[in-house]
């Protein structure tokens, strides 16, 4: 199990320089790839597959597209490498929401029951990235400093903590059965 942990905690934080740096170099369009398909190989096989997974892929693509996308639309930050349009969130960013999916239920998955600790964390934590990504040139920032600090923090402090809320909470093929069920089968 440990060794689980660890590849999938790995190729997570190697998803954000692969994406973010190469990105800013120009060649996201196969570093990010590159280590994001390796996390959905490694993680989407059946052993080691959440039933959740292919669920949390698919919201957080679909908020990811929203909210990068929100930004890019009130000019509050434009993408290098913006494929498919520059008017829509890029296609290496998504990247970086399919590989947070995918440690939803595995390696951070702790997370679940710390809601609270999780969306201060974002809420700090996600202008710091932005920031980063900033800096090595594979965002800009248009808008002044606290309007994407304050936008990209409260908007991760709420979209975190929901998505780890959502993980914990939609069932599984094998959980849709209510807690006392099969007690109750049990004694009658």
């Amino acid at each position: 199990m440990k060794r689980d942990f660890w590849i999938n905690q790995g190729l997570f934080q190697l998803s954000w320089p692969a994406c973010v740096v190469g990105a800013a170099w120009g060649i996201a369009g196969w570093t990010g790839p590159a280590v994001v398909l390796a996390l959905v190989f490694w993680q989407l096989q059946p052993r080691r597959r959440h039933p959740n997974d292919w669920r949390m892929i698919a919201l957080c693509l679909g908020l990811g597209f929203a909210l990068d996308t929100l930004w890019v639309q009130v000019g509050l930050l434009a993408f290098a490498m913006p494929w498919p349009s520059d008017q829509f969130a890029p296609f290496w960013i998504l990247l970086l929401w399919v590989a947070l999916a995918l440690v939803l239920n595995h390696s951070m998955s702790v997370f679940k029951g710390r809601l609270l600790l999780i969306g201060l964390l974002a809420a700090v934590g996600s202008p710091m990235s932005y920031f980063a990504g900033s800096r090595f040139g594979a965002v800009e920032w248009l808008a002044p400093a606290w309007q994407v600090v304050l936008a990209t923090g409260l908007s991760w402090g709420l979209v975190l903590p929901a998505l780890f809320w959502l993980a914990r909470r939609s069932p599984g093929k094998h959980d849709r059965r209510k807690p006392n069920e099969s007690i109750s089968r049990s004694v009658t």
